[in-house]
């Protein structure tokens, strides 16, 4: 039923928890396609020593997560494509949950659960009426909540065939736009229940790309957006990341995304930057409360 596309690249600490977390699935119909993308520490030799019919390894030269996510999409034996990041880890109820979704929309093709982080960082999350439901506005709702994340999606492998797969060319953001084409295309069905956890000290684990030119903010096209909402969407996105070089004190990559978009003023920055840290310190002051209380 299910192929769990693994992509590996020196992930020795955590790929064998992350196995672990799909074997022991209450829902048991699904092979493991790992794929190891040139990895030079003991990932491999982990991977294989695990006892499992349904483990397969498949080993290219390193290649970046979108051409080994691909390569397990085309290498796979089922039409369910779930896709698993090799340091994060799946509830045991994780895939038995996406199979009540295709039960309750079995027309659609496009399933997704919810995560935490493993420090118990908060999400936001907005109000629903029903715990499975269809997502009527993706641009619009996705601005403050984590919509979809990697680790938590289930396509159906026909889908790859009208929007193409994870963008090669990006290294940072490549998840983001694959989940705006699907979005575009498909009807996505979520559910509240959370059937995943997001490791966030796991190894070799990167948030903030210095190359500006291989992440999806830089090539987006806003003259070309026609809906209000995406174009919202993708505003917020292209602030976020200069936000985050501007933290950093990276003006090299601030000036070359602010000059890529020249639709985005520097009072639309400015005004981002101090909503986000007044919403910043805002939380922080919340959680002092708490724990003085």
């Amino acid at each position: 039923m299910f192929t769990v596309v693994i992509p590996l690249f020196n992930k020795e600490l955590s790929i064998k928890d992350t196995i672990d977390s799909v074997l022991k699935q209450t829902y048991q119909k699904f092979e493991i396609i790992v794929i190891n993308d040139g990895s030079t520490d003991s990932s491999t030799k982990i991977v294989e020593s695990i006892d499992d019919d349904r483990v397969r390894v498949i080993h290219q030269k390193n290649q970046g997560v979108s051409a080994a996510r691909n390569r397990g999409i085309k290498e796979a034996s089922y039409e369910w494509i779930a896709f698993l990041d090799g340091d994060d880890l799946w509830e045991i109820n994780h895939l038995k949950e996406i199979y009540k979704m295709m039960v309750t929309f079995p027309n659609e093709k496009v399933y997704v659960t919810s995560f935490k982080f493993s420090n118990n960082k908060k999400l936001f999350k907005h109000p629903r009426l029903a715990n499975i439901f269809k997502i009527e506005n993706y641009f619009k709702e996705a601005i403050k909540e984590h919509l979809i994340w990697t680790s938590v999606v289930v396509v159906h492998r026909s889908c790859f065939d009208k929007i193409g797969g994870f963008d090669i060319s990006l290294t940072n953001g490549e998840d983001l736009a694959l989940w705006a084409k699907l979005a575009s295309s498909f009807i996505i069905v979520k559910s509240c229940k959370i059937t995943a956890i997001y490791r966030v000290e796991a190894e070799n684990r990167t948030n903030l790309n210095r190359q500006v030119e291989k992440t999806h903010v830089f090539h987006f096209k806003l003259n070309t957006v026609l809906n209000d909402d995406e174009r919202k969407y993708y505003e917020y996105l292209i602030l976020s990341r200069l936000y985050s070089y501007s933290r950093v004190m990276d003006l090299k990559n601030v000036f070359k995304l602010k000059n890529r978009h020249p639709e985005i003023s520097w009072s639309d920055f400015l005004l981002f930057s101090i909503k986000t840290m007044e919403k910043s310190f805002r939380r922080r002051f919340h959680n002092i409360k708490v724990k003085l209380s």
